[in-house]
């Protein structure tokens, strides 16, 4: 099995295109002030490779899908950030100033992810346990409720979709860390489309789906 620095190490040598550069190129200078990403379909669909964009604190880009192993999807800039996402949730990240080490539910708490968001019921809460760095903080345990939305219609490049709403509140043990999730997602298959998600402190992220590799399988 391959790292996750050495997915976004074999897309680099891959090299990428000028959409691909550009949005690392506006990652990279979001300290500065980095002007607003704009893709456009014909874009998204002349490249050939599943995409995202991947908002974030630090700017904007379009990132790759660089490996597939079973449910978990390894999405990558050639600059070096990495987001491993299975069932839609964020996983891991590197690359970024604060790195996800891991994610792993607990206290015999099924993934509902896995089972698909379109079918948690009203109200169900959950247990996980993340890693990241630095400093090292392991087993950092949150407890989450979900609350099913009514459907929302969202659009991506264009193309209007009827999606069912899921929002996820978060509560850090010592009530340390307190956040909200929301994804959108197909109501037939539980597929996430959008998602907003805080998978550590301070890292922010909204994820749309541009080119999905769920297309592979249709």
């Amino acid at each position: 099995m391959r790292s996750l620095a050495a997915v976004a190490a074999s897309l680099a040598l891959a090299g990428c295109s000028p959409l691909m550069q550009g949005s690392v190129d506006t990652l990279s200078a979001a300290l500065s002030g980095p002007p607003e990403l704009v893709v456009t379909r014909d874009e998204v669909v002349a490249r050939p490779y599943y995409q995202l964009r991947l908002d974030s604190p630090w700017g904007s880009a379009v990132m790759a899908l660089g490996r597939v192993e079973g449910s978990r999807e390894y999405w990558a800039t050639s600059s070096g950030q990495v987001l491993l996402i299975e069932h839609g949730l964020v996983r891991r990240a590197v690359g970024f100033p604060e790195t996800l080490e891991a994610t792993r539910f607990v206290d015999g708490s099924a993934d509902p992810f896995a089972a698909g968001l379109h079918r948690i019921a009203d109200g169900a809460t959950h247990v996980r346990e993340l890693d990241w760095m630095p400093g090292y903080r392991h087993g950092v345990r949150l407890h989450s409720r979900f609350t099913r939305g009514g459907r929302e219609a969202v659009e991506i490049l264009g193309e209007r979709r009827e999606l069912l709403r899921v929002d996820e509140r978060i509560e850090a043990e010592g009530g340390a860390f307190r956040t909200l999730h929301s994804y959108w997602l197909d109501p037939d298959d539980g597929f996430v489309f959008v998602s907003v998600q805080e998978p550590v402190p301070g890292m922010a992220l909204r994820i749309a789906q541009l080119r999905p590799y769920r297309d592979a399988a249709q």
